[in-house]
């Protein structure tokens, strides 16, 4: 059971809020599609923190299970009283059908006969090139090495994985980016085995680990910064086999989970390389990009080694659950970065690490949970939240942070505003509430003060941003208001969005949507923005072809003013450019599966504005 907590609003806007706060990437969305859990194995607490399911949908699930055994098509759910189309679409978005038996005996035919398997190809490529693929000549380049890509203009991407009975997984994944020379440049494996008696679950190679609220030991998406209810509060996933293509945010090495009755123990041991800025005091910098495409780049890829080991301790009731972990990490290198205004506070010598305690409790319709942590500095960071069921599907959720300037985690999430879980105090409120005629209104509010500096912003600051959403199936209306304090000052933004969607026939439906920006700083001219689209959608009959065509205008005075519309992608991808400037963008996206073990996977996408630039992405995926 993976990320299926962030559901209360669509897919759409959630992915929209996320890709604002830059900490989400399609290697998340990815990640989310890859570790779906099982309907037929989900629990209570599962369902109920989908952020989605009512309390009677939840009751109606469970009791269907109870009586006729597991789901083997999505139709089946239709059929329970409660659920429409809308509500199978997000569960079979976040939840599979597969059948979650452990306790079958595996005989090694079992690997030849029974396994499944899955490859997944793809490669893309744009247009115009620039000139970091324009001809050079050998003088020249001497002189200016890193002007040009020393690799060709396309993606190169390839994943295959094996699966047997909820048992066995294993699997390998090798990408090179546009503009990478070598023929692979980033390899990850995985193998992992499952219902071993007291060993649950044992991984080697390259794993996550998620443990309590993500406040001490987390590498992986969440979504505390959405305005969710379900995202208030972390699902805690323990050990995963890596999956994704994100080249940092993964451990390398072994891992595995014991357990006896309610209780529970990890524990995890990685050794990995970092692409790091290395002087001869130290690192100063990582590099996060992934990218290896010229000279200076290559000179900084795998050059700092890392090491990280970690327990968790953890025991679990029906209606409750407390762990304790414990983290510790080093470099193989000091830390020589540049002191400055934002970092001042940030822990540079060992040992790092530290301990966190965490707790979950249900009672009644209520849901708490907290998590406390000290760094090896004793700096603290905690936080606590409730979230209520209600009738009807209404609910409401409040999450309070505190974290101190000092408080230094490298392998924790960003639970707040800022890119660490660091110099924050906040309150954020969330609802959900029913309206007539099965409208629903998702409302949220964030409050937050920074008590020291922090990047771009020399002084103490503070901020809010409130989200108000009306929708009903395929109409929404959006309004959110912000007020962030930087260096620049005081920015007041207004934005609007405005969606509705219809059936022209049986396999046509358009889609039409337009946004509004409005933002304020005083003493300067006010900045704006607006963008709309038009979407067409086909399905045929038999569901192995489908369509979508996009064409958007879009017109913002600044950067500052962009926005960002979500676009249909390939499988376990998605786009949400940034639109700013004045221009026109347009997109199609197919999907065809002609045999049923093989699906195609095309997207076209074009934007003009002073010049025109042409993208193409292809995938295949096979299925045995």
């Amino acid at each position: 059971m993976t990320f299926c907590v962030v559901l209360a609003q669509s897919e759409e806007v959630l992915l929209e809020n996320l890709a604002e706060s830059e900490g989400f990437s399609s290697h998340d969305l990815e990640e989310m599609l890859q570790t779906r859990g099982s309907l037929n194995g989900a629990t209570k607490e599962d369902l109920e923190l989908s952020g989605f399911l009512t309390p009677y949908q939840v009751a109606s699930l469970l009791d269907y299970g109870k009586r006729y055994g597991p789901f083997y098509t999505w139709q089946e759910v239709l059929l329970i009283p409660g659920f429409s189309q809308e509500d199978v679409q997000l569960l079979a978005l976040f939840f599979t059908l597969d059948n979650v038996k452990t306790d079958e005996k595996i005989k090694w035919s079992d690997f030849v006969k029974k396994g499944k398997h899955t490859l997944l190809m793809q490669t893309a490529t744009f247009f115009p090139r620039g000139t970091e693929y324009s001809p050079i000549t050998e003088s020249e380049y001497l002189k200016k090495p890193n002007s040009r890509y020393l690799g060709v203009p396309w993606y190169r991407y390839g994943r295959y994985d094996f699966r047997l009975q909820n048992k066995w997984q294993w699997g390998c994944v090798l990408e090179s980016d546009p503009g990478e020379k070598a023929f692979v440049d980033f390899a990850s494996f995985h193998v992992q085995a499952k219902g071993m008696g007291v060993l649950k679950h044992a991984i080697v190679g390259d794993y996550r680990a998620r443990f309590g609220q993500g406040l001490l030991l987390w590498n992986g998406a969440q979504f505390g910064k959405a305005s969710s209810i379900g995202a208030l509060c972390n699902k805690e996933m323990g050990l995963t086999p890596y999956t994704s293509r994100d080249e940092n945010a993964f451990f390398r090495g072994l891992a595995a989970t014991f357990g006896y009755r309610i209780f529970s123990a990890s524990l995890m041991l990685s050794y990995k390389k970092l692409d790091a800025r290395i002087t001869e005091e130290g690192f100063t910098s990582f590099d996060k990009t992934g990218y290896h495409r010229t000279p200076l780049e290559l000179s900084k890829k795998n050059t700092l080694g890392a090491v990280v080991a970690g327990v968790n301790v953890s025991a679990k009731g029906d209606y409750w659950k407390v762990g304790i972990t414990a983290a510790g990490y080093g470099y193989d290198r000091p830390d020589a970065g540049t002191i400055t205004y934002y970092n001042v506070y940030k822990n540079r010598t060992l040992p790092f690490g530290g301990l966190a305690a965490d707790a979950m409790l249900r009672w009644r319709s209520y849901r708490l949970f907290a998590e406390v942590a000290l760094d090896m500095g004793r700096a603290p960071a905690g936080l606590a939240g409730v979230i209520h069921y209600g009738k009807d599907g209404n609910q409401w959720g409040l999450l309070i942070r505190g974290f101190s300037p000092k408080y230094t985690a490298a392998y924790g999430t960003p639970r707040g505003r800022n890119s660490t879980s660091t110099n924050e105090w906040s309150v954020q409120w969330a609802v959900t509430q029913s309206l007539p005629r099965r409208w629903k209104l998702d409302g949220s509010l964030w409050a937050y003060r920074f008590p020291v500096a922090r990047y771009l912003c020399r002084t103490p600051s503070y901020g809010w941003d409130g989200r108000m959403i009306v929708h009903k199936k395929e109409h929404r209306f959006q309004i959110r208001q912000q007020r962030d304090i930087s260096d620049k000052g005081v920015l007041d933004k207004t934005t609007a969005s405005v969606r509705t969607g219809f059936a022209l026939s049986k396999r046509f439906d358009l889609v039409l949507r337009g946004d509004g920006t409005f933002g304020y700083r005083p003493g300067q001219d006010p900045d704006a923005g607006g963008a709309v689209y038009a979407e067409l959608d086909y399905e045929n009959e038999s569901g192995t072809f489908r369509g979508s065509v996009r064409i958007s205008a879009f017109y913002t005075n600044s950067w500052d003013s962009r926005l960002y519309l979500y676009e249909r992608d390939v499988l376990y991808g998605f786009s949400i450019p940034a639109l700013y400037g004045k221009g026109i963008r347009s997109y199609l996206n197919i999907k065809y599966t002609p045999v049923r073990f093989l699906e195609l996977w095309c997207k076209i996408s074009c934007t003009c504005k002073e010049t025109w630039t042409l993208q193409t992405k292809v995938q295949v995926r096979f299925r045995f």
